[in-house]
């Protein structure tokens, strides 16, 4: 049952999102970083942000990345969890309910605990309003009420997902203590930028002064971007070894760490692993540049070559954080890894009618490329129905010449929730013709997932991708089937 008020909380925020504006615009980010630092300080956080403090009163890990930064912002969150730490985890976006955005060592606020910082942030909001004719926006907001939280519940460590981008991104106006980027991709262009190295700039502008930053970014083009960001800034860089940079694209003169010059085979951690028999794996995390830490072995739940990279960052983000007063026991590596499960990233489940299925919030081409590598690990040549959905804004048509060959049965759908779905019969021209008599449209998205359950044989697997709207919508029809 709803905490009183919880409604209307609900419309104060969602009031102030517009899809059609944010989906559609040409322009670079309708989001302005002052607006959000005035917010920040009428409502008492002037503390923690950026142009106010050397350091945050708090240790504040902020993670960037086209994908893999809720990932590795739930495993940091995870770690520091198990070594007794108190950890506020901000991400984005949520599955089912707004407060899943806010948790605290894994749990999310409580509804009366949202309706409490709405009614926190109300007065301010409004004054701002009338004042500035500049209303604070959806993500803002729950910026602001995410850190507040955190305050409140005497959090000893914050963690920060970037929303989109960075360089901009309302989450950018905090301190930090450590920040990582986890990956660069095309995603978001009309926002961030139509190349590589543009999305990489965007996303690199989390680095802020004398503040190490952690990556396990793999495009040449990335790379170069960030090392030459992390030297403007004297910002102490941590790169995973599994980057393959290729010849000529760094030159000598790039500046990396200290003001040395950055070798295109430089790394200073890496990761390996075997995968466990059921699910997810060993990983092996060598670090190789101090204060990281030697070597350790631990054990991943998640499953994917993706995670185990995440996996890598995170540990890595945790070593840096003993200079900031966090000591982290061993034991809490493996266990903080060990028992983690991410909501929608490669989840899978037993069905009750036999096979399995796995619900994954892959909606770019990086995002599908991880899933695929999963599905061809562990799927062992198992048949496989595809139910896709996506949205306006994304690459239809490679994510779907990726997955059409992987599939037996492909069934395109939409979602409910959110006005940017791309239609489904828009899709199917989409398909590579080699594979579109395997291809059919059900427009409802649970019809579309009962269809491919019923495509599925009981030897088959089910694999639901493309939004976290769908995900979202197909998670809870499996769990009221009695998956698990």
């Amino acid at each position: 049952m709803s905490a009183p008020g919880y409604q209307d909380s609900l419309r104060f925020l969602y009031q102030r999102i517009n899809y059609e504006r944010i989906s559609t615009t040409p322009a670079r980010y309708p989001f302005r970083l002052g607006r959000m630092v005035e917010l920040a300080e009428r409502l008492g956080l002037g503390d923690y942000l950026y142009a106010n403090a050397l350091r945050p009163p708090k240790p504040v890990i902020h993670i960037a990345g086209t994908k893999g930064k809720g990932s590795t912002a739930a495993m940091v969150a995870s770690i520091l969890a198990a070594a007794g730490y108190r950890t506020g985890s901000y991400t984005s976006p949520h599955l089912s309910d707004l407060e899943e955005r806010f948790r605290i060592n894994g749990i999310p606020c409580a509804p009366h605990e949202l309706v409490a910082l709405v009614e926190q942030i109300r007065n301010v909001v409004e004054e701002m309003d009338r004042e500035s004719g500049s209303a604070p926006t959806f993500f803002e907001l729950t910026t602001v009420m995410a850190v507040l939280h955190f305050q409140a519940q005497a959090c000893d460590a914050i963690v920060l997902e970037v929303g989109l981008g960075g360089r901009l991104d309302s989450t950018n106006v905090f301190a930090s203590s450590v920040t990582a980027i986890t990956s660069i991709g095309l995603d978001h262009q009309q926002v961030l930028g139509n190349t590589i190295a543009e999305i990489a700039t965007e996303k690199a502008g989390i680095i802020k002064p004398n503040v190490p930053v952690v990556s396990s970014v793999v495009r040449p083009e990335a790379i170069e971007v960030i090392h030459a960001a992390a030297a403007k800034q004297n910002s102490p860089l941590y790169q995973l070894g599994e980057a393959q940079l290729g010849e000529g694209q760094l030159g000598e003169t790039q500046l990396g760490k200290g003001g040395c010059a950055v070798s295109p085979s430089r790394h200073d951690f890496t990761v390996s692993n075997e995968r466990h028999p059921e699910w997810g794996s060993q990983i092996h995390y060598r670090g190789l540049t101090a204060p990281l830490r030697d070597q350790r072995d631990v054990t991943l739940a998640m499953e994917g070559a993706h995670q185990v990279r995440n996996a890598g960052v995170a540990i890595a983000v945790v070593d840096l954080l003993s200079e900031h007063g966090l000591a982290v026991p061993e034991t809490a590596f493996d266990s903080g890894l060990f028992k983690l499960n991410c909501t929608a990233r490669i989840e899978r489940f037993q069905l009750k009618e036999g096979g399995i299925a796995l619900v994954d919030a892959a909606h770019n081409d990086d995002s599908v490329a991880a899933l695929i590598q999963a599905m061809d690990a562990r799927l062992q040549g198992r048949p496989v129905t595809i139910v896709f959905g996506t949205s306006r804004d994304k690459s239809a048509e490679s994510m779907l010449a990726s997955l059409a060959p992987k599939a037996a049965h492909l069934v395109l759908t939409k979602y409910s929730g959110n006005p940017r779905y791309r239609e489904p019969t828009e899709m199917l021209p989409m398909v590579p013709s080699d594979f579109r008599q395997h291809a059919e449209v059900v427009e409802d998205a649970i019809q579309a997932c009962k269809r491919g359950l019923e495509l599925a044989t009981p030897e088959g697997v089910l694999v639901i991708c493309g939004s976290f709207f769908l995900a979202a919508e197909a998670r809870q029809w499996i769990l009221s089937l009695g998956g698990t």
